[in-house]
Formats: structure tokens, C-alpha cells, sequence
């Protein structure tokens, strides 16, 4: 007798609570601010790790100033790391055209990943070719690839601000 005795409550407090579930979930201008917040904390996430990511590169130019110059030069590694970081620039540049050209919008962050993937890898060379070391020329042009292969971080932080 007991056990039908608790389904039933069971079964009673559930139907109750059927009405206030399907009031809520009715609800729709609470839904969306609710997913308007998750979208908010994601992008202010984002924008952490893109700043994170800008804050790492100019780190790594501000401590490239204190590697002295060599007599040898590594023109074979300092001259490829300031190409390849030209190519991040020039990804940001379509990014930012997206913003501006309708038919180039649906590219936005397609270009941003790619050109922060392609920024990595400069990084990587560029750190290479500082650890390498060679003359003030060799280093000044390692200390620009630096700089230059940071642009989508820097860009990116100000892009997904605008989400904010």
C-alpha cells in the first residue's frame, strides 16, 4: 500500500511541475538573454586568449633586444622568418577587407584562423633565427618578423572586442 501511495506523489508533483517547465521554456526573450550571456562569456574568453596570444609575441620582441649581434651572419634563417611573417599580415589585411566588403564577409574568420595558425609558425622560425643569433642586420630583421607575425593576435583582440 505504501509503494502506489509514493508513485503517486511521484506522478502528482511531476504533473505540477509540467506547467512552470513548459512556461519557461516559452519563455523566449528570457532564452535568448540566456544565450546572449553564454555568447558574452565566450567572446570575453576569446578575447583572453587573443590578447594572451598579442601579449606573447611582444614579450618575446621586447626580450629580443637583449641578444647582442654576432661576426657571423644567418641571413639563410633571418631573411625566411621575415618572409613568412609577411604572410599573417597580408591574411589580417583580407580579414579586415571583410569587414568593409560584403562579398568577402562570410571569409572573416576563416583568414583569421588561418593567418593565426600561419603566425605560429613564423613565430617558431623567427624565435629560431633570434636563438641563432648573427649580425645587427640578421637580428633587426628577426625582431620585424617578430612583430609582424603578431598582427592577426593584435587584430583579432580588436575584432572580437566589437562583440562585446
Amino acid at each position: 500500500m505504501r509503494l502506489p501511495a509514493l508513485a503517486a506523489l511521484a506522478v502528482t508533483t511531476l504533473l505540477l511541475q509540467i506547467p512552470a517547465a513548459v512556461a519557461l521554456a516559452l519563455d523566449l526573450d528570457r532564452l535568448r538573454e540566456i544565450l546572449k550571456r553564454i555568447v558574452d562569456f565566450i567572446t570575453l574568453g576569446g578575447v583572453a586568449l587573443a590578447l594572451l596570444g598579442g601579449l606573447l609575441f611582444l614579450l618575446t620582441w621586447v626580450l629580443s633586444h637583449l641578444r647582442q649581434p654576432g661576426d657571423q651572419s644567418r641571413r639563410w634563417l633571418s631573411t625566411p622568418a621575415l618572409v613568412l611573417a609577411w604572410i599573417p599580415v597580408l591574411l589580417t589585411g583580407v580579414a579586415a577587407a571583410g569587414m568593409f566588403v560584403p562579398s568577402l564577409a562570410p571569409f572573416i574568420l576563416r583568414a583569421f584562423a588561418l593567418a593565426v595558425a600561419v603566425a605560429a609558425v613564423a613565430w617558431c622560425v623567427s624565435v629560431a633565427a633570434l636563438l641563432a643569433g648573427g649580425t645587427r642586420r640578421d637580428l633587426r630583421r628577426t625582431r620585424r618578423a617578430i612583430i609582424l607575425a603578431g598582427t592577426p593576435w593584435y587584430c583579432l583582440v580588436v575584432y572580437l572586442a566589437t562583440y562585446l
